[in-house]
């Protein structure tokens, strides 16, 4: 039989003769370099229950101060955690993304009006930004002992004095490479990205009389951002969804020089698909040697993440009660206590993201990979004898003893599939199970497609295929 291993992230072309790859809630890691087959396939962390943020609303920001407090946003009201959920503060809106930093002494909280709650790290005196000077933000960060804001509607971004929450209304500053407003900001080693609806630009901390922050000189990128909160960083880079006069709907990467492309055609063919992409946001989590930049869009439902130790994306999903796949759970992030921790998009629910968890808080997880287009003999017919799963096997547990598989198939370039044939992916114990299909018909352009909802172990890659060319 012939081996035919998985190589690719998720892919689905314009037109499906090129490539209809979908591959969700699974990703790739690099084998050895004297293992048979150059990458295995994981089933992504699943979702347990951490803790239940008090309160209406979705978790809107999970953030962790340098001090190591954890705060969360729940609904319009700032909470911090000590051994539960403690109130810290209240804004105005209830929903949308809410943004956080601190200096070490001070705490802000920015959802884009003016009213911004303040925490005093020592000893948790809560306050709000104010005074000559203060505009509101959408966006704050921490530079060399200042705090930085976005002026929202404008060019213009503004600081306050070292480690303090004073704003004088003359420490401003404008990107005025291209006459486009500000829509977003980051800071990544010491360098303040500041990216307008069609072009970039970075400061870094100068330490000048009259400003301590410098435009860097020779440093312009010709790419904006289509959607202000999906900008973030990874690896020493930044990431983020871009838009220029020329067009959008590219996810960009860029490590301080020219960005580079990391969409691929298939995706952003389903990106142009979406009725919205502006209200797309992110966040970066590592876990297992992995970081992985993970792009949500709320309207169009959908959730792609884009894994950095192999360069390649699959999608992320939730599997409701009716069967239907949506967006992930996932609204936002911090790493806290050794933790990655996520709040729940409709709800306070904070969950920790375990790679050892099989079900999201109970509900099943659908993984599911396609291979790629087979191979074509000559443009004859294909009759396939067998099919043999190359998956860890025994997986089985006392939640889940006999964890199941399922094959499908397409003969027709991934328009239509076949009805689902199960097998078992073994119980415990079982370490000589194999799973095989036999007697399965044959065609011309097939695709094979593999998917479980077992709460299991899921490690795959790739399978055995015993198939023989015909005449016609």
């Amino acid at each position: 039989m012939a081996r035919f291993p998985l190589t690719t992230g998720a892919y689905t072309a314009r037109s499906l003769i090129a490539a209809a790859q979908r591959q969700v809630n699974l990703y790739a890691e690099a084998n050895p370099s004297d293992s048979p087959v150059p990458f295995t396939y994981y089933g992504t962390p699943g979702k347990a229950v951490w803790s239940t943020i008090p309160g209406a609303g979705p978790v809107r920001c999970l953030y962790t101060a340098m001090n190591g407090v954890l705060f969360g946003v729940r609904g319009a009201k700032v909470y911090r955690y000590a051994s539960g959920w403690v109130e810290a503060g209240t804004l105005v809106t209830t929903y949308g993304p809410v943004i956080a930093s601190d200096n070490g002494i001070h705490a802000v909280f920015v959802d884009g009006t003016t009213t911004a709650p303040t925490v005093k790290l020592s000893d948790f005196t809560i306050g709000q930004m104010a005074g000559d000077g203060w505009y509101g933000a959408e966006f704050v960060a921490f530079v060399d002992g200042r705090l930085i804001f976005n002026r929202p509607g404008t060019q213009q971004w503004y600081w306050t004095g070292l480690y303090a929450l004073t704003l004088d209304p003359l420490d401003f500053a404008s990107a005025e490479g291209v006459p486009d407003e500000l829509v977003s900001l980051l800071v990544d080693h010491r360098e303040i990205w500041l990216f307008g609806a069609r072009s970039t630009e970075k400061f870094y901390s100068s330490g000048g009389s009259d400003s301590p922050f410098a435009r860097l000189n020779g440093v312009f990128i010709e790419q904006g951002i289509a959607a202000k909160y999906s900008a973030a960083s990874i690896n020493n880079a930044i990431v983020w969804l871009g838009a220029n006069d020329q067009g959008g709907g590219i996810v960009w990467m860029s490590g301080g020089g020219d960005p580079q492309r990391i969409s691929t055609h298939a995706m952003e063919e389903e990106l142009r698909t979406y009725a919205r992409t502006d209200d797309a946001f992110s966040f970066v989590y590592q876990q297992a040697g992995h970081a992985f930049y993970v792009l949500s869009f709320p309207t169009a439902g959908k959730t792609w993440a884009f894994d950095a130790a192999v360069g390649q994306w699959h999608e992320r999903a939730y599997r409701d009660s009716l069967n239907n796949l949506t967006r992930d759970r996932a609204n936002c992030h911090a790493y806290y206590g050794g933790m990655n921790l996520v709040g729940d998009h409709e709800d306070g629910r904070v969950y920790k993201l375990d790679l050892d968890a099989t079900s999201d808080d109970g509900a099943e997880i659908l993984r599911m990979k396609d291979f790629p287009h087979s191979v074509q003999a000559d443009g004859f017919r294909m009759f396939y004898q067998r099919f043999r799963l190359d998956a860890e096997m025994a997986v089985g547990n006392p939640t889940e003893p006999d964890p199941q598989v399922w094959l499908q198939w397409s003969d027709d370039g991934g328009h239509t599939w076949s009805s689902t044939l199960i097998r078992s992916l073994g119980k415990i114990g079982e370490f000589k199970r194999r799973a095989e299909w036999q007697r399965l018909g044959s065609g011309y352009d097939r695709i094979w497609r593999l998917a479980t909802t077992a709460k299991a172990k899921i490690a795959m890659q790739g399978a055995w295929v015993d198939a023989q060319p015909g005449t016609a």
